[in-house]
């Protein structure tokens, strides 16, 4: 449950298949070691087991490594253009500072991280879509993009999600519905030079967010940049009482002044109150309108509050973690799908049996990205090739002196 109004089934459907895969990585290693029914190379032996679960540890080490290394390529570009960060920079003659520079390279490394981590990039005909509506939990918005210098958006969960909603025919009673949503979405974005936004965001740095349960419809909520549209409904609802108080004040007020200019012949009396009533009801429609763009702003900053996860260098650490624990479990899922076969396998019905593999342990349907986690394991040399390109991996034993091996290259180089 995200909110009062908001919740997730464990098993909500999708609108797409992705390439995540949204299991617990412990969870997903203890179900494989408890499968029986794909045992082809004595995987639920009492022997082989605790070499299995070696050779699942030790390839997390290898990933953990290499994530490393990421790690650190990311601090040390992300410190000069890190909105948070809490240290001085220091002009060096031979390093000079290069802002748009390291953003370029620090996109370019996201974009890498977010496609690994199970994200897809979210086309602008969407986010222009978005503006065009809004849910009725969301905010109507206009979105300036010429703010922006780079902008990047990344979604994953593309899911039907509930939240409730107040029925009139139902006595204003909650009800269920069904809303489209993103369970996950990163928003990376660099503004132009010289640009002045609400929030007051600096230009020169690169900003990242994160956000839960999104409404698809509702994602120009998470950019800056964008000013509240008020609806021709609110509008009208601020103008025609007071031209209509208007019209029956300036009626009241015109026959009054007749009667009194027929007796005094002065038409003083008849200009002030005239004067006086439209400065009333035009403050009043101002007022009005005021506090409908205070409720709606109001609406958007509850939302983002519940719905924002992280920033800046937090939503970068937190991805390359997602990225690695993904990579993790695409190839231990090979691996095993590869030992446990009666016979070497084609890259299709290595992808094919993972999916299978994964209906069976926690009925989800996931687009397995099988090439990716073969050429991993082929860097470790664990996999073989037959004279039709199909696929073999080595057993445990065999297969943990190849990871040694692998190790011994990392310290010694």
């Amino acid at each position: 449950m995200a909110s009062t109004t908001e919740c997730i089934p464990d098993a909500a459907a999708h609108w797409a298949i992705e390439s995540y895969i949204p299991i617990q990585n412990v969870d997903l290693v203890e179900a494989l070691l408890a499968r029986e029914d794909d045992d082809r190379q004595g995987t639920n032996n009492v022997d082989a087991k605790p070499r299995i679960r070696q050779v699942f540890t030790s390839m997390y080490d290898l990933l953990h490594q290499r994530g490393r290394a990421l790690h650190t390529g990311f601090a040390s570009r992300y410190a000069e253009i890190d909105p948070d960060r809490d240290t001085r920079a220091i002009e060096l003659a031979n390093h000079p500072s290069q802002p748009l520079a390291d953003a370029s390279r620090i996109a370019e490394l996201s974009r890498q991280v977010l496609v690994d981590a199970g994200f897809s990039e979210v086309e602008q005909s969407e986010l222009v879509n978005a503006v065009l509506h809004a849910s009725e939990w969301g905010v109507p918005l206009h979105v300036d993009f010429e703010v922006f210098d780079l902008l990047l958006v990344y979604a994953r969960g593309d899911i039907i999600g509930k939240r409730l909603k107040r029925r009139w025919r139902k006595w204003f009673q909650f009800t269920q519905v069904d809303v489209p949503i993103y369970q996950r979405v990163v928003v990376i974005f660099k503004l132009r030079s010289g640009s002045i936004t609400e929030d007051q965001l600096e230009p020169e740095m690169l900003h990242l967010r994160m956000f839960k349960n999104v409404p698809k419809i509702d994602i120009d909520m998470l950019l800056p940049g964008t000013r509240v549209r008020i609806s021709w409904f609110d509008r009208t609802r601020s103008v025609v009482p007071s031209l209509g108080g208007i019209g029956i004040q300036i009626y009241k007020i015109v026959r009054l002044a007749l009667f009194v200019a027929v007796i005094t012949y002065s038409i003083a009396a008849m200009i002030i109150g005239l004067t006086i009533a439209i400065i009333g009801y035009v403050v009043r429609s101002v007022m009005t309108y005021l506090q409908t763009r205070n409720r709606y702003m109001l609406n958007l900053t509850r939302s983002l509050y519940y719905q924002k996860l992280d920033t800046n260098a937090g939503v970068a650490y937190r991805l390359l973690n997602e990225a690695e624990s993904q990579r993790h479990r695409e190839v231990l899922l090979a691996y095993y799908a590869l030992l446990t076969s009666s016979a070497p396998l084609s890259l299709r019905k290595l992808r094919r049996r993972v999916q299978r593999m994964l209906r069976e342990i926690a009925g989800i349907e996931v687009d397995y990205r099988a090439a990716d986690a073969v050429k991993t394991l082929e860097t470790w040399r664990l996999i073989r090739r037959d004279s039709e390109g199909r696929l073999s991996t080595l057993l445990p034993d065999e297969a943990m002196q190849r990871i040694d091996a692998c190790w011994d290259e990392v310290i010694n180089s």
